[in-house]
């Protein structure tokens, strides 16, 4: 039987024609193929309206976390460069005399980091320049005192991935966006995905997200996240933007890894054994974090209740979502712009997300 779309796609108009969201992208992946990609709404209302199109490139915020940082540590990991149960202090002298702090617990927001603070009020009012601005922000997040006993329970935390951003480049040997390119992207392809200022975003068209209170300006393929823009626009928290269907493909070739294979028949982005080994529950009282990555809760998940409970995901500051089901090989890609023009709360946001996701895994026959 063809999938129906019907239900997805009246939710989506209806939550651009009632001002939730100016517009968004949505996309589902099962075996390696695209089953639905379309967008709704526009790209922009400020400072004029302007049409919305599947290759806009969003700004993915804390997507960066997972589909960057963790996958790049999984690297490291793999090749035995780092271990998860190392002292983050191993590798890192800002961290000295934390050996509780350790790899796993961070990647899983257990490490005893609060979950922000705006250092880049420090960096901004100081001048510094964004290669100063880099080493200034890891210094003072490793210089901020942790906020409970590592290990003890979960606290999402930037202030971890800022660090973690940090260990990537000292055990790989370049900066995090050279790695990405180098090791991620390249590999598969990735056109439309980079951090700020890449080459890959050139001449796109960008979805805008607020007008910035600091910055004073609307931002446009410019980092929404200050402490990440106070790094140059490059860190292991956010600065990634992509398009959706470079993010379908990603997701695909890592429900080919699970399987130890390729997409393209090549070798898997990363080993079988070290991703199911960071997909699988962290083991924190309480807590649905992997390794980098988010899985359901139970209940009331923003992924909804069809996604099997074994999956795993991330969500961004921006309105942005990725969740993958390796297992069955399906993946489902949000990417909206919620933050346009000005960042605000609003729960329809947050009821339209589990309503598309189920909408989209009946839409294509998906039982968990």
């Amino acid at each position: 039987m063809a999938a129906d779309f019907t239900l997805v796609r009246a939710l989506a108009r209806r939550s651009v024609d009632d001002g939730v969201i100016p517009g968004l992208v949505l996309g589902i992946a099962q075996g390696g193929q695209v089953r639905f990609l379309d967008a709704f709404g526009h790209r922009q209302v400020v400072p004029e309206v302007e049409g919305l199109t599947t290759d806009v490139v969003y700004d993915l915020a804390s997507l960066t976390k997972a589909v960057v940082t963790s996958l790049l540590v999984m690297r490291g990991v793999g090749s035995g460069i780092w271990g998860l149960d190392d002292p983050l202090d191993k590798h890192l002298p800002s961290l000295a005399a934390r050996p509780e702090v350790t790899l796993r617990r961070t990647l899983a927001h257990a490490g005893g980091f609060a979950a922000h603070r705006p250092l880049f009020e420090q960096v901004i009012e100081d001048g510094v320049a964004p290669a100063q601005g880099r080493e200034r922000i890891v210094t003072l997040a490793a210089a901020e005192p942790l906020a409970y006993q590592p290990g003890t329970r979960s606290l999402y935390s930037d202030l971890g991935f800022i660090l973690l951003g940090d260990l990537v480049e000292r055990g790989l040997g370049g900066r995090l966006d050279v790695l990405a390119e180098k090791f991620l992207f390249a590999p598969l392809g990735l056109r439309a995905t980079g951090f700020s200022g890449s080459a890959a975003l050139s001449g796109r068209k960008l979805a805008p997200t607020e007008r910035c209170p600091v910055r004073g300006r609307m931002l446009v393929g410019e980092v929404h996240d200050l402490n990440a823009f106070a790094m140059g626009g490059v860190a292991g928290h956010a600065g990634l933007f992509a398009n959706a269907a470079d993010l379908l493909e990603l997701a695909s070739a890592l429900c080919a890894a699970w399987r130890d294979t390729a997409p393209t028949g090549g070798a898997p982005l990363v080993s079988a054994e070290v991703l199911r080994l960071f997909w699988q529950p962290a083991g924190i009282p309480g807590s649905t974090w992997r390794l980098g990555w988010d899985g359901p809760a139970a209940t009331g998940s923003l992924a909804g209740d069809r996604l099997s409970r074994q999956a795993v995901g991330h969500l961004g500051f921006t309105g942005c979502s990725l969740w993958i089901d390796p297992e069955r090989e399906t993946s489902v890609v949000l990417l909206t712009n919620f933050v346009h023009p000005t960042a605000r709360k609003d729960p329809r946001f947050r009821a339209l997300r589990p309503a598309l996701h189920d909408a989209a895994l009946d839409a294509v026959g998906y039982c968990a």
